[in-house]
């Protein structure tokens, strides 16, 4: 019997929580200097306040912190422990929670760098479960974590680009470029880090070539699932729309499982308050 250790900028579906085996541990935020868990702070109170003003940021779980967690799961009578994380590219998270299964038990805690965030990490987890729930062994569905990766594709938009260039998140040229010439970024995950994945004249633009690009990508795949993820209400609007385009281009394809997410504080105290995008799953 095995469990399963996430954390919040893993982008995990209210679906997936809800499974008994599955723990998350949540990133800490800072609103004002003052420390929450992601998890246990209403999304809707963080967003109004990061929209206010506050200052937002965020600092990884320690190595006592995962500690605490493996014993306890181990207390409950699980054999094995996966433990899988945002990337090691953008937070300290992966790296505090090897140093803890190492002092704890290194056999029977499996710890996985997904090199991805938000969604794109979670359909990378989504897929490993599978695999073992399908009787394969957990240290064997870890091997294929290069080649499930090659099957994500992430896409999100932001409202600027001021969030991501203030974390160290993008480089600033990219910002000043969409600044002057008021280009709609769409933005990807590469090598574990955001990036840019194309830049649109105008916003009307924007929605059609994300939904192009999602049809490419799953056309011709199995294993197929997506998810859409939004963070604040305001952007709940644009990501039905892009919904929408996305469910008439994949009709030809056959039923696809969706989730819908709003967004786990972790990711947009990185990209800003109004981010909105979805991740892809296809095996070819």
């Amino acid at each position: 019997m095995f469990a399963i250790v996430s954390d919040s900028g893993c982008g995990i579906s209210d679906e997936f929580m809800k499974r008994d085996s599955f723990f998350m541990i949540g990133i800490k935020i800072f609103l004002n200097s003052v420390e929450y868990e992601d998890g246990k702070i209403d999304k809707d109170e963080f967003y109004d306040r990061v929209l206010s003003g506050e200052s937002v940021r965020t600092s990884h779980p320690s190595p006592a912190d995962f500690e605490k967690l493996y014993r306890k799961i181990f207390d409950k009578g699980y054999d094995e422990i996966l433990s899988f994380h945002i990337s090691s590219k953008v937070s300290g998270t992966f790296n505090a929670a090897r140093l803890a299964a190492n002092s704890v038990d290194p056999s029977r805690i499996h710890v996985v760098d997904s090199l991805n965030i938000s969604v794109g990490a979670y359909l990378m987890l989504r897929r490993i479960v599978e695999l073992i729930d399908n009787g394969m062994a957990i240290d064997e569905a870890v091997k294929k974590i290069e080649n499930i990766r090659e099957n994500v594709l992430v896409l999100f938009t932001v409202e600027n680009l001021n969030f991501l260039i203030k974390n160290g998140r993008i480089g600033k040229a990219a910002g000043l470029v969409g600044s002057i010439l008021k280009l709609s970024p769409i933005l990807t995950v590469k090598d574990g880090e955001a990036g840019t994945f194309s830049v649109v004249r105008g916003k009307k633009k924007l929605l059609p070539k994300m939904a192009d690009t999602c049809y490419r990508f799953l056309k011709d795949r199995k294993k197929v699932r997506m998810i859409f993820g939004y963070s604040s209400q305001s952007t709940l609007k644009p990501m039905k729309e892009l919904k929408r385009m996305i469910d008439e281009k994949i009709e030809d394809l056959g039923e696809i499982p969706q989730e819908v997410l709003k967004l786990w504080p972790t990711i947009p105290t990185h990209t800003g308050p109004k981010t909105f995008g979805l991740g892809c799953y296809g095996e070819r």
